[in-house]
C-alpha cells in the first residue's frame, strides 16, 4: 500500500507552490551535496535560493520538507516513467527488456551522481512519515521489477526461487555503479562497469546461454 505525505503550506496557488517548491530543492540540493543535510541550515537555503527566510515558511514547515521534497523530486525526475514503462511493455522479451532497463537506469544514476549519493546518505535524517513515503515509492519500484522477473520466470527464460528477493538484490545493484566507484573508476570504463553489471545480473537469473559463462 502506497503512503502519501503532503507538505503543509501557507498558500493556496498551487502553481505558485510548486515553482517554488522546485526553486528550494533546486539550491537544497546543491548545499546538501557540498555539505551535507545536518551541516546545512534553513539560513542557507534562504540564502542559495534568494528567498526571504520568513517567506520560505510558508512553503514548507522545516528542513525535512525540503528534505522530502529532494527525494519526491529524484524519484519523479529521475526514475518514476522508467518504472512504469516495465508494466506497460509486457508485449517485450524479458531478458531484454531487464538489460535495456538496466543499461538506461544506470546511465542516469551516473549523470546525477552527486544526488544519487545525497538520497542515499541522507535518508537517516528523515522523519518517519517522511521515510515512510520515500520507502514506499522504492517498494513500488521493487514491486515492478519483480512483475518482470515473474514474467521471465513463466516465460522460462529466468530461473530464481524467489522473484521478490531477486528484485530487492536488483534494485540494490542499481545504486552499485555510483557507491563504489571509487574502488574501480580507475580499473573500468564507465561503458565497461555497466556491461560487467547488467551481465552479472543476468547470470544471476540464470538467464540461457549466461549461467556458468
Amino acid at each position: 500500500m502506497s503512503v502519501i505525505k503532503s507538505v503543509i503550506t501557507q498558500v493556496e496557488d498551487s502553481e505558485l507552490i510548486e515553482k517554488k517548491h522546485k526553486q528550494i530543492v533546486k539550491a537544497a540540493n546543491e548545499l546538501f551535496s557540498k555539505h551535507g543535510y545536518h551541516k546545512t541550515s534553513m539560513r542557507d537555503i534562504a540564502k542559495a535560493t534568494g528567498i526571504n527566510l520568513s517567506y520560505l515558511y510558508n512553503f514548507i514547515s522545516s528542513k525535512n520538507d525540503i528534505l522530502f521534497l529532494f527525494y519526491k523530486s529524484l524519484h519523479k525526475k529521475l526514475w518514476v516513467e522508467l518504472y512504469e514503462d516495465l508494466d506497460k511493455s509486457t508485449d517485450k522479451n524479458p531478458v531484454e527488456q531487464l538489460s535495456d532497463f538496466l543499461k538506461e537506469v544506470l546511465i542516469i544514476n551516473n549523470t546525477y551522481r552527486d544526488e544519487i549519493r545525497t538520497m542515499y546518505t541522507e535518508t537517516r535524517h528523515l522523519e518517519k512519515e517522511s521515510l515512510q513515503a520515500v520507502l514506499s515509492t522504492e517498494s513500488r519500484f521493487i514491486r515492478q521489477i519483480e512483475k518482470l522477473i515473474s514474467r521471465g520466470v513463466e516465460q522460462g527464460v529466468f530461473t530464481t526461487e524467489d522473484s521478490h528477493f531477486a528484485a530487492n538484490i536488483i534494485q540494490y545493484c542499481i545504486g552499485f555503479n555510483v557507491l563504489r566507484d571509487w574502488n574501480f573508476k580507475d580499473r573500468y570504463t564507465f561503458t565497461r562497469s555497466i556491461d560487467l553489471l547488467v551481465d552479472f545480473v543476468l547470470k544471476s537469473l540464470a538467464v540461457n546461454g549466461r549461467e556458468g559463462k
